[in-house]
């Protein structure tokens, strides 16, 4: 039975379409963030300001709640990349923690690059081959949940937009792609014959909010479309009349994965039929520039890897900050 969840990570990307979803289904709900990426949070929900390594914070909360959708992290390659002890400390050991501490249910996000690259389809029970500190660190946190009552999604690749409080990202394969091709009339596209698991925004937001109080537990895949990147540069050039350039030789990216989700879906986790499908998100951001309502899609303000850049003295200061007064 639901009788409060802790949405920790509630102010970010996935954040935003979780809480609407809770907000329609009636289920109440805190959000638990230290806003890394916004200097407030305007959404009229319960909110408490704090970050996830703050132990004694969160002990103290944890009790009041029946459920935690655990969202934090750091997320991407590249911004995973720039700190690695920092990376583990966030993605990695409050999980382990959580583990031993809380007796509630779980609902934890990890991501699809934990299958690294692969020519066939993967499973839940694929070769696992982490490529990045991202897919490493959320692979090991998977690994602390086992056994607890807990529920893993193995996210495909976000698009779309989540609501209309939330920071859109502007760093994810179809919004940047969609992006460009609006803001430069044309697409460069390097290799293209990779395959990638996609998933709305919104689509997840669903089917956390519905999966909380089931009996489902362990790992799923998440994504209701996979396609090569040549595919989606063939449908947004549909939606916008882009140009495309085509570049072969290496690309730095080597991921290349299409998830199976038969089990998601014999589950009845995963929908058949999803109204927000590749289509929707492109128009969804090229109605975003049409609308002429963000200045500059490039500042580093939509990147997770380019913000971090500039926000990692405060990740840092603040880490010292907690160890001193719990010290």
């Amino acid at each position: 039975m639901i009788e409060r969840v802790l949405v920790v990570g509630g102010a970010g990307y996935i954040g935003g379409a979780v809480t609407d979803q809770l907000v329609a289904a009636n289920i109440p709900f805190t959000v638990y963030d230290n806003l890394t990426y916004e200097n407030h949070y305007l959404k009229p929900a319960d909110f408490v300001y704090g970050d996830i390594r703050d132990r004694e914070k969160l002990a103290a909360l944890l009790p009041r709640y029946s459920h935690v959708v655990w969202l934090a992290a750091l997320v991407g390659d590249g911004a995973c990349a720039i700190k690695p002890e920092l990376t583990r400390q966030i993605n990695q050991d409050p999980l382990a923690w959580l583990s031993k501490v809380y007796t509630g249910r779980i609902i934890f996000t990890s991501t699809c690059s934990v299958y690294g690259a692969n020519d066939n389809p993967v499973s839940e029970n694929s070769l696992i081959s982490p490529l990045s500190m991202y897919a490493q660190t959320k692979y090991a946190a998977e690994q602390y949940l086992q056994g607890s009552n807990a529920l893993i999604f193995r996210l495909g690749t976000a698009f779309g937009i989540p609501d209309a409080f939330s920071r859109i990202r502007m760093d994810l394969a179809i919004n940047y792609m969609t992006m460009n091709a609006m803001t430069q009339g044309k697409l460069t596209i390097f290799g293209g014959q990779q395959w990638r698991p996609f998933i709305h925004i919104k689509d997840i937001g669903i089917i956390i909010a519905r999966t909380l109080d089931t009996a489902h537990r362990g790992i799923f895949n998440l994504a209701t479309q996979n396609i090569t990147i040549d595919q989606v540069g063939a449908l947004i050039q549909q939606e916008t009349g882009c140009a495309i350039e085509t570049k072969t030789g290496k690309f730095q990216d080597p991921r290349n994965y299409n998830a199976d989700t038969t089990k998601a879906r014999a589950a009845m986790i995963l929908p058949e039929i999803t109204p927000f499908d590749v289509r929707y998100g492109i128009r969804e951001i090229k109605g975003l520039v049409l609308s002429n309502r963000v200045r500059n899609f490039d500042h580093e303000f939509y990147s997770n890897e380019k913000y971090l850049l500039q926000a990692i003295a405060k990740y840092e200061n603040g880490f010292n900050e907690i160890n001193e007064a719990v010290s």
